[in-house]
């Protein structure tokens, strides 16, 4: 299940043998001198923060709304427009920005379903940490993290009221 989640949360761009290599180094976190900075962590705590720890590469992580916007619309080669403002200037929260953003998301991308924005918690930050995965392959996304007691969520599912992502 690890290892199908893993090519799901990477657009299924990895070669095999990156794909095993990097699930490897998700199992085998225990081991890893990058977690040991973890008290007593549960299984899933410790898959959770190092699925978050290797994929950086694929993350946007900021700890306001229009940071991860910015990285977000890096990974296209055409942009996407700016971050969106009311007309008094402040910028939009996130789950205004997040119901702005999952249409622009799909429409790009066509050959995958366009894209979703999945959210990721970890437990030693709060900033917000999200990723894109296939519009098509959000659901058996969502399946397999709760088959694995992981804590992923589509941008569009939830509220981040209680985070200080603004």
């Amino acid at each position: 299940m690890l290892k199908e989640l893993i090519d799901l949360l990477t657009c299924r761009e990895l070669d095999p043998e990156e794909l095993a290599e990097l699930v490897a180094s998700i199992e085998n976190a225990g081991d890893d001198p990058d977690l040991d900075w973890m008290d007593d962590p549960s299984p899933e705590e410790l898959i959770q923060n190092a699925i978050v720890f290797k994929l950086v590469n694929h993350l946007a992580v900021g700890d306001k709304i229009d940071e991860v916007h910015e990285q977000v619309s890096d990974f296209f080669a055409e942009p996407l427009a700016d971050f969106p403002r009311h007309a008094n200037g402040r910028g939009y929260l996130p789950d205004e920005y997040f119901a702005w953003l999952d249409p622009l998301l799909a429409e790009r991308g066509k050959d995958g379903g366009g894209y979703r924005l999945m959210l990721l918690d970890d437990s030693f930050s709060d900033q917000l940490n999200a990723l894109l995965v296939w519009r098509k392959d959000t659901a058996r996304v969502l399946e397999l993290a709760g088959a694995l007691a992981l804590s992923i969520e589509s941008s569009t599912e939830r509220s981040l009221g209680h985070r200080p992502v603004m």
